[in-house]
């Protein structure tokens, strides 16, 4: 009895019937069963008897058969496809590499279209015809379980659409290098091929699961339109910037043409220039000479009779650099404005205090000083970024001050553009997403008022986690900005590199191959009540 009964209570447990619906309509097939209700058995009991409820393993079994199912009409006409694109290939000889592959995504994209066409058809002639994949899952592997409930026909769905999101891309990559249209259509529908592999089965899935338990398919369509844009967004691509170490290197190669040309700043000029250093340094910052001896001897290289060439130009920043380096604080503050006096005066340097050099070496002068201003520029960010590394305190929080401190700094600011200064200013705001963060930061239990809070609160571990995920999120936000900024002084545009590629750029035309699958409302009806 348990063999002839098993599948069918089965399929009506999975139809949402209850047991005693069942064992009612069981009794009066089968005198058995209504001789074990007189004998005083449950409909739990005798159902537990004659159809044991299916096993871990055979319900795996039967996913893997309606996914296998699912996938049968994809797989059939691609392979016709590919059949008759090799076979045209045959006749055309060199035409093969490209009529395979074309067989086989027109094979795999006629499928849906006519399963599409016929959908049509029903609605507006009333009808209720088989679509194409339908029939031939039917004639083809009718041996195969039907999906019968909801979760089912979401597996269903994502198995239709698994098949030519694996078949799909990799013809279409082989037709890339194709001329014309053939090409782009290849370039496009060979896009994101693994993000296709994850979204187009979960957007068909989520459309069906939300049309069949809303009885709205048009919000199901929806919920797969979402699903499917949503696991193709990327953050919007800008210009690339050129590396800290690039710029270096066009420096040094326009520099290694200024040596070659004998080029050279007017010393006069230069030394002129750094005559009155020391006494606004000692009115800005405190100088005292003598006090500070790395500054000193940087100072006395500036001020001596030794030609300013490339070399020792860049020997003198060196010099002030190792002093930028001091184990004195007030030493290492006023040696970071005498770099900056000496930056000044090197980026704005006239062309009458320019002696030697060609034409070219002009040309790479200019170049190379760009270039350097760029450098510069870049490297008061990554500075930043190296101090809050070693701060005691809030990394996110020494990076926001670095950063407000400088957009306050008037003099500094002047090196930068007006369109700069303006994205430097807006991180130095902040903006009302990092303002969130930071206001949920501060439930962190690393206060005593916070750690009581956490303590009493009966919702404190959850109110402490939420914080120092928002602290945690605050900081990589601030470390992103200021290397943002970076890179924008790296650009060398006067503002923050455009965005050559959108959000939307990975969004592949096909993601939503079966999501219309939620329109069918045929497909939607539980396979008792056709």
């Amino acid at each position: 009895m348990a063999d002839n009964y098993r599948d069918q209570v089965n399929t009506a447990r999975r139809a949402g019937y209850t047991d005693a619906e069942i064992i009612d309509h069981l009794k009066g097939k089968d005198a058995k069963v209504a001789t074990a209700l007189d004998q005083g058995y449950t409909a739990d009991e005798i159902l537990s008897h004659i159809a044991p409820m299916p096993t871990m393993g055979e319900k795996l079994t039967r996913a893997t058969g309606i996914t296998a199912r699912a996938a049968t009409p994809t797989l059939v006409s691609a392979g016709l496809g590919a059949t008759a694109g090799a076979a045209l290939g045959a006749f055309g000889g060199p035409a093969a590499p490209i009529s395979v592959p074309v067989g086989a995504l027109a094979g795999s994209v006629a499928l849906p279209v006519t399963d599409l066409g016929i959908m049509a058809y029903n609605y507006l002639a009333n009808k209720n015809i088989p679509s194409a994949s339908e029939t031939i899952k039917n004639k083809l592997v009718p041996y195969l379980p039907k999906p019968e409930t909801t979760g089912e026909r979401m597996l269903d769905v994502a198995g239709s659409a698994i098949t030519p999101a694996g078949i799909e891309p990799a013809a279409a990559n082989l037709l890339k290098g194709a001329p014309g249209m053939l090409g782009r259509v290849g370039k496009e529908v060979s896009r994101a091929p693994v993000s296709q592999l994850v979204t187009a089965p979960t957007s068909a899935a989520l459309a069906q699961g939300v049309t069949e338990t809303s009885g709205n398919p048009l919000l199901g369509l929806a919920t797969g339109v979402a699903a499917g844009t949503a696991g193709n967004i990327r953050a919007p691509k800008r210009l690339e910037a050129p590396s800290a170490e690039v710029l270096d290197a066009r420096s040094k190669a326009n520099y290694d043409i200024l040596d070659q040309s004998g080029f050279q700043l007017n010393n006069d000029n230069f030394k002129s220039h750094f005559e009155n250093v020391p006494a606004k340094l000692r009115a800005d910052i405190g100088y005292v000479e003598g006090a500070y001896p790395k500054v000193d001897m940087a100072i006395k290289e500036l001020r001596s009779d030794q030609p300013k060439d490339v070399a020792e130009l860049s020997a003198l920043r060196k010099i002030i650099g190792a002093a930028k380096g001091s184990s004195d604080a007030q030493e290492r503050k006023i040696a970071s404005q005498l770099m900056d006096t000496f930056d000044e005066y090197v980026l704005n340097a006239p062309t009458n205090a320019i002696i030697g050099g060609d034409k070219k070496a002009i040309e790479a002068w200019k170049t190379a000083r760009e270039d350097y201003s760029r450098v510069k520029k870049g490297e008061i960010f990554t500075d930043i970024l190296d101090k809050a590394e070693l701060s005691q305190g809030d990394k996110g929080k020494a990076i926001a001050s670095q950063i407000s401190a400088l957009a306050k700094n008037d003099k500094k600011m002047r090196l930068f553009s007006p369109a700069e200064q303006e994205e430097i200013k807006k991180v130095a705001r902040g903006g009302p997403v990092q303002s969130l963060l930071n206001t949920a930061a501060k439930f962190t239990p690393m206060t005593p008022a916070a750690a009581i809070f956490t303590a009493v609160n009966p919702w404190g571990a959850y109110t402490a986690a939420g914080g120092m995920a928002a602290k945690s999120l605050a900081t990589t936000r601030q470390e992103q900005q200021a290397n943002n900024l970076a890179q924008t002084m790296r650009a060398g545009l006067g503002g923050r590199p455009p965005i050559i590629e959108g959000a939307m750029r990975n969004l592949p035309i096909t993601t939503y191959r079966e999501a219309t699958n939620a329109l069918n409302l045929n497909a939607n009806q539980n396979a008792l009540a056709q």
